[in-house]
């Protein structure tokens, strides 16, 4: 499965707690919804700025909604009143309310000024970080074919755009294989003596460059230019371009590997995955690529240690060791601390959510497992004894610390690791209420919740944001972990993870379906991720 039909497959709308906090999904412009007879109500909320209140809509058309919304904000001015803004839950997308078929149960009603911005997730806000958008950087990769440049580019990629910062890859093989098509045999087209393939190339390296430079300028925050770039004239030319734009937080990434057992690990675990060697034989793609190699050797000049002025970063035999120069700020300082976490060898991670607990029409808590939970402990152990090859036998569990996450790993014969990261988001001082209670004794932690799930806190509780802060270390351990993991945690601190491997923004991330009965299976690539997920129950 690859990764545009995994966030489709994955992509959540509707989960059972959150139809039971939110109401009905809403039915949309048109619906069908009868209001004629409507004499038992549909509960609502009327938002003004930061001020919420809870309302019961027994009318039949928009004039009866805003008489209704008159006796809540009778000091409103009639003059400023303009139509309803309604979130629709299906696609998390706010439209003006034109009829009152579009109403749903807990839904909020809006108004909006002129001026104000909708209440809508805002990218980039990395906490404990201030003038991020101050620090454009470019990272240049560097190296010569097969030392995993573009596996490291996709890793930091993620983990960049997981933490909020907008960052794109601007890989010039990608170009050349949209503007060039495929080929049947790519060694000789990077022989040097094709001049003008070379220039070809070099026209194409020229336009991934300035799509960079436009994306920094349209506000990204980090982009990465994934080529060779073996040359110091070519790495000059890459400084300049940066420079004139203003951008001169510039780092190159130098993968360097001389050992022949990892070069060859490397070409069987990234190029077999290429594009470029779709059913070609594996023989063939490793003699092709050892071609390629040697032509780009001839030209290749590493980055010089001594009397350098340039920011860079060396990434040796695939994460046996790194050495860094002038590395400086946040943005540098969070890529170098992740490079020592991360090496290039795929293993996969899997995925599952703790069985049914015995509180589970409340959020939060620490239960025991049901009957029906600790059923599933037993069917997740034997499918783990079942399904895992006979080379993946070292197998680590993480679990969360609490109750129903340790009972559901019990059964499972291999070790196990209790983390506090992959605990579930603390709900604070709505733990243990049911959706119903919070939405009835709640109403404004209820309505901002919806208005914003992401950044919204429980009050002395986390967001989704502070998840993501929290977890931070795991998904450090979880690149520098050699063996497969499986964790067990649950459905926040899942998503979260989730998206992080498949390199899906925060946003997305708030909204995707984990099942419980479900184990999903996670392999990374260079080029991807393989995807796959076995129900168990």
């Amino acid at each position: 499965m690859n990764h545009e039909s995994a966030k489709k497959n994955f992509l959540y709308i509707n989960s059972s707690y959150d139809t039971k906090l939110y109401g009905s999904p809403n039915v949309g412009t048109g619906g069908t919804k009868d209001f004629s007879n409507n004499t038992s109500g549909v509960i609502l909320f009327f938002k003004v700025r930061d001020r919420v209140k809870k309302a019961v809509f027994t009318g039949k058309n928009l004039d009866d909604l805003n008489k209704l919304f008159m006796e809540k904000y009778p000091d409103f001015p009639r003059y400023s009143l303009r139509p309803f803004t309604i979130l629709n839950q299906q696609s998390q997308i706010p439209h003006e309310l034109d009829s009152v078929s579009d109403l749903y149960s807990n839904c909020i009603l809006e108004i909006k000024y002129e001026g104000s911005t909708n209440s809508v997730v805002r990218r980039g806000s990395v906490a404990g970080y201030t003038g991020r958008a101050r620090e454009k950087t470019v990272i240049v990769m560097v190296g010569l074919p097969a030392r995993g440049k573009t596996y490291i580019a996709r890793k930091l990629s993620h983990m960049l755009n997981w933490l909020g910062l907008p960052t794109k890859i601007f890989n010039v093989g990608e170009y050349r294989r949209q503007r060039m098509g495929s080929m049947d045999d790519t060694s000789t087209f990077f022989d040097p003596a094709h001049q003008e393939n070379t220039r070809a190339l070099l026209h194409l390296a020229l336009a991934a460059l300035d799509d960079l430079v436009a994306f920094l300028n349209g506000g990204g925050i980090v982009g990465i230019y994934d080529a060779a770039n073996i040359s110091s004239e070519r790495r000059k030319i890459i400084s300049q371009r940066c420079t004139r734009e203003g951008i001169n937080k510039i780092i190159f990434l130098e993968s360097v590997c001389d050992d022949p057992a990892v070069i060859e690990a490397l070409i069987r675990e990234t190029k077999l995955s290429s594009p470029d060697y779709q059913g070609h034989d594996p023989q063939v793609i490793m003699d092709e690529i050892l071609a390629k190699v040697a032509y780009y050797a001839k030209d290749y000049e590493t980055i010089p240690d001594e009397n350098n002025l340039q920011s860079y970063i060396k990434f040796f035999d695939g994460g046996r060791k790194i050495s860094i120069n002038k590395i400086t700020g946040y943005i540098p300082g969070r890529i170098v601390f992740f490079l020592m976490n991360l090496h290039v060898y795929a293993r996969p991670v899997w995925l599952t959510r703790c069985g049914d607990s015995e509180a589970s029409a409340r959020i939060g808590g620490d239960t025991d497992l049901t009957t029906h939970g600790d059923n599933y402990a037993h069917e997740l152990a034997a499918w783990v004894e079942e399904t895992l090859p006979a080379d993946q036998k070292d197998l680590t569990v993480w679990t969360s610390t609490l109750k129903r996450a340790i009972r559901t790993a019990q059964y499972i014969p291999y070790p196990k690791v209790q983390l506090r990261g992959l605990d579930d988001l603390d709900r604070g001082d709505l733990d243990g209420k049911t959706p119903d209670e919070i939405a009835r004794e709640y109403p404004q932690e209820y309505a901002a919740r919806i208005a914003d799930k992401l950044s919204y806190r429980y009050p002395r509780g986390e967001s989704y944001e502070d998840a993501i802060q929290r977890l931070e270390p795991v998904m450090f351990e979880l690149e520098r972990a050699r063996n497969p993991i499986l964790i067990v945690s649950h459905l926040a601190p899942l998503r979260c993870l989730y998206a992080y491997l498949m390199g899906m923004a925060q946003e997305e991330a708030i909204h995707l379906n984990i099942p419980r009965g479900t184990v999903i299976k996670i392999l990374p690539k260079a080029y991807g991720c393989e995807v796959a997920s076995y129900k168990l129950m």
